[in-house]
């Protein structure tokens, strides 16, 4: 392959986006647990500080879960004891510079009359939603984007400001990262690589005829 073919080869490469595959980092959907009240084991999440959730569903106070969620969710307040729910992921993730970090969840409202509150943390994403007993769109987030600039370790939890045992009800936790495919560095690299070599074998017979 001639030089000048090479480097227009290199030039495309560098304009086209590098891909992007996206990786699951916490999926939870509540299906796979036993609905009941005052729970502190959650699949993915636990209940801290003393507090405690209910799992509910088709098989317990069913229609709570209303659309968009189906199936199990979470009623962030429990029953008994210290029923003001803080539900955090049990595995704290480690959220590196550069790499673009997805959270979606569904947070409705607590389908019983009475308006909740419910701080969301995750690093540097932190939002309060305030819905009312009926409101099923204002606290659904689709790939919400989180980005750090130094790392950071982080666990996502919910945490219900309404005292009781009535709260927001939560479903399809999801965070997911997209880490760029090596593919295009890597031909990028392969290419310059080429050039190098391509540029020192030309050389060669130069220095050869002027030792003639």
């Amino acid at each position: 392959m001639r030089l000048h073919h090479l480097v227009l080869c290199i030039s495309v490469l560098c304009v086209v986006p590098a891909s992007a595959r996206a990786v699951t980092i916490l999926s939870e959907n509540f299906d796979e647990l036993t609905t009941s009240f005052s729970v502190t084991s959650v699949g993915a999440f636990s209940a801290i500080g003393g507090t405690n959730v209910d799992i509910v569903g088709p098989t317990l106070l069913n229609g709570l879960c209303a659309a968009p969620q189906s199936g199990n969710c979470v009623d962030l307040n429990g029953t008994g004891g210290n029923p003001q729910g803080i539900l955090q992921s049990n595995t704290p993730i480690t959220l590196t510079p550069g790499i673009d970090y997805r959270l979606s969840f569904d947070l409705i409202g607590s389908q019983r009359g009475l308006t909740t509150s419910t701080t969301v943390s995750f690093g540097p994403y932190n939002q309060t939603f305030v819905l009312a007993s009926g409101d099923v769109s204002s606290g659904i987030v689709s790939n919400a984007l989180v980005t750090v600039g130094v790392t950071t370790v982080a666990n996502l939890t919910y945490t219900s400001n309404t005292g009781g045992q009535i709260g927001a009800l939560l479903d399809d936790v999801l965070i997911t990262s997209a880490v760029p495919e090596p593919s295009t560095a890597l031909l990028v690299g392969i290419g310059f690589g080429s050039m190098s070599v391509m540029r020192r074998q030309r050389g060669a017979p130069r220095r050869d005829a002027r030792r003639r």
